[in-house]
């Protein structure tokens, strides 16, 4: 993974990501990156002939299960999510600019 002015570029499953981030968050964003391409490759273990969006869907799914799974710190009660509506719609806005500056280099 090589970085190059305020881009990254991620390998996911083989397949390479440029993707823009502030210089004091990526090494959160690698760390993110190796993380899901470990829970990507597991999963592509386990299923033959499942495609790349397929086993993105199942670990997104499997990630989100465990996020809102889990107690949050500040000891919320146990039928709200742990993961607050605002870090959620933060995650939601990051993901959203990552993936609309992948469709525009592809295009």
């Amino acid at each position: 993974m090589t970085e190059n002015n305020n881009s990254v570029l991620l390998t996911i499953l083989n397949k390479s990501y440029r993707v823009n981030c502030p210089i004091e968050e990526r090494s959160a964003l690698i760390e993110s990156a190796r993380y899901l391409d470990e829970r990507m490759y597991r999963i592509q273990r386990r299923g033959a002939n499942l495609d790349r969006e397929h086993i993105a869907v199942m670990v997104a799914l499997n990630i989100a299960h465990e996020l809102l799974g889990k107690p949050s710190s500040d000891a919320a009660p146990a039928s709200s999510p742990a993961l607050d509506e605002d870090r959620l719609a933060e995650l939601e806005d990051k993901l959203e600019r990552a993936l609309a500056g992948e469709a525009q280099r592809q295009d």
